[in-house]
């Protein structure tokens, strides 16, 4: 049993400050959304943000329309913001986790990694599952890519360099697994 995640890390010539900013406002999540499914967002909770606040979103596959719920479940300002998106639940293991972890280089530059994880049950490491999750977490990733380039764009930014790819198949004895407990235990 596995559970599958992806990140996409690249350098971004902007702020951690600046870039916190933006992907911690959920309301600019259909402007920064690579995948082009996030048709808006609006706050649930009042101000001010902080874990447990949340928001809804209406997002679009297709022609299919959807709303989903998401509560906030790391707010570590400038540098961790991680939600919860799925069926309303406030915590795991339903739903998929998603965020962005910013680590400043220096006073203009700032490595930026987009982590998803979906599901947040283990997985079963034979096929047809395999199969599934590893094409989900693809089709996912095709979308991550380009929300780095739009957070660049929005900071008036640059992505310098590839992006770096890391495919997480994290065992629930890995250091991913262990964060994975303690967000369940939050």
């Amino acid at each position: 049993m596995k559970f599958p995640s992806v990140t996409v890390t690249g350098l971004i010539t902007a702020s951690c400050e600046a870039l916190f900013e933006i992907v911690s406002d959920a309301t600019r999540h259909p402007e920064l959304a690579g995948s082009g499914e996030v048709m808006d967002v609006k706050w649930i909770t009042p101000p001010p943000v902080g874990v447990g606040s949340a928001f809804q979103s209406r997002q679009c596959i297709g022609w299919y329309q959807y709303p989903t719920r998401s509560y906030v479940q790391v707010y570590n300002p400038p540098y961790q913001f991680i939600w919860l998106s799925g069926p309303g639940f406030k915590k795991p293991p339903f739903g998929q986790l998603w965020g962005f972890d910013l680590q400043p280089i220096d006073a203009r530059s700032t490595l930026v990694s987009h982590l998803m994880r979906w599901p947040l049950m283990p997985v079963p490491e034979v096929p047809p599952f395999s199969w599934l999750m590893e094409r989900g977490l693809n089709h996912e990733l095709k979308n991550m890519k380009p929300t780095l380039y739009n957070l660049a764009k929005m900071a008036n930014a640059e992505v310098i360099g590839e992006l770096h790819v890391e495919f997480d198949w994290c065992e629930q004895s890995s250091p991913c697994g262990q964060q994975r407990r303690r967000l369940v235990q939050a």
